[in-house]
């Protein structure tokens, strides 16, 4: 009997002297530690760090995780500001190109196209690796804002353009100042960029101008500067002289354009 009592007693003297997970915090400390984090985030953080990720590494090296490490916050506090990463990656673009659109209170609307198609490929220069979101963000409607719609269509409709018109001029538009400078900054090879240059140096040089004689003739002027004979994008190899002359040959399209659908409703008027 005095043995089982002093087993007891011994058990009991060894569960008090060791208290139960003493050194955890309780769940709703650990909550409010993590929500102080969380309430220094805000969505213009998140996405200005995520693109100062994206100019750093790349997009196919952007993730989450680093990003939230960036901010010095757990990977789940990200989601309160983001659905998932393609939305992000979305938000990002629309961010970097969010000071592009001139007012719309520009006396000429060649001239508020032509300084909307330069701020567009300056803000694209600044921030190169986000060039091959550009497409994939217009077709969801994640990386485009409203806003830029209305001042392009207010622009295009106080110059003249109605109806199928403005609809096709609306679409030149943001054609023309997406593609170009896609094109332009096309991302690079990720791996082995020196080699992979030189073989495509290599290939252009070693072109069979006697078979192909029209472009033997043009070949040293071309040769890294023309699309499809480039082995340097446009953050090296900036096309400017062509951009200047896309630039107003889309302007004098649409001028035209503008200009027999005049014709046109001064034809319907008179018959």
């Amino acid at each position: 009997m005095l043995v089982r009592l002093h087993l007891v007693a011994k058990k009991l003297r060894k569960t008090s002297s060791t208290p139960a997970r003493a050194t955890r915090r309780p769940a709703g400390a650990r909550q409010r530690a993590n929500g102080d984090i969380s309430n220094k985030l805000s969505h213009e953080r998140v996405w200005a760090a995520a693109l100062k990720q994206i100019d750093k590494r790349g997009v196919a090296s952007f993730s989450l995780r680093d990003l939230a490490r960036s901010l010095g916050v757990y990977p789940r506090a990200i989601y309160w500001y983001v659905r998932n990463r393609n939305d992000l990656l979305s938000d990002v673009v629309d961010y970097a190109l969010r000071n592009v659109y001139p007012p719309t209170s520009c006396a000429d609307w060649r001239d508020w196209l032509r300084k909307l198609f330069h701020q567009y490929r300056a803000a694209i220069q600044q921030h190169p690796n986000i060039a091959p979101l550009i497409g994939a963000s217009i077709l969801s409607g994640g990386g485009i804002s409203v806003e830029m719609i209305e001042r392009i269509l207010t622009v295009l409709s106080a110059a003249g353009f109605r109806d199928d018109h403005l609809l096709d001029a609306y679409n030149v538009v943001v054609a023309a100042q997406v593609g170009f400078v896609t094109l332009e900054l096309a991302a690079l090879p990720l791996e082995d960029i020196v080699s992979w240059a030189e073989k495509h140096r290599r290939q252009v040089s070693t072109i069979d101008v006697l078979r192909y004689p029209m472009l033997g003739r043009y070949l040293p002027a071309f040769a890294n500067k023309a699309f499809l004979l480039r082995w340097s994008n446009g953050t090296e190899v900036p096309l400017d002289t062509s951009f200047e002359k896309f630039v107003e040959v889309i302007i004098s399209g649409l001028e035209e354009d503008l200009r027999r659908s005049a014709d046109g409703l001064k034809e319907n008027r008179h018959s």
